[in-house]
């Protein structure tokens, strides 16, 4: 699976991420890209696999993973 730049690989493998994609039945990767697509900093190119908006609430869990993999 490829990996989206900038990064970091350990929020791929978060338990956080894995139960959103478990719970979105998506892949991990999926949940990042559309975190990263909703949040503004990715432009949607192409069509998404697979349809959802992650909650206001998990975006702001994921910003917070994002922050603590950045220090």
């Amino acid at each position: 699976m490829e990996r989206l730049t900038d990064i970091p690989t350990e929020l791929y493998e978060d338990e956080v991420v894995g139960f959103l994609a478990d719970r979105y039945h998506s892949t991990p990767n999926e949940i990042v890209r559309h975190f990263l697509v909703q949040d503004g900093k990715m432009e949607e190119t192409g069509r998404m696999l697979v349809s959802f908006t992650l909650e206001e609430n998990e975006m702001e869990i994921m910003r917070g993973l994002v922050r603590n993999s950045e220090t």
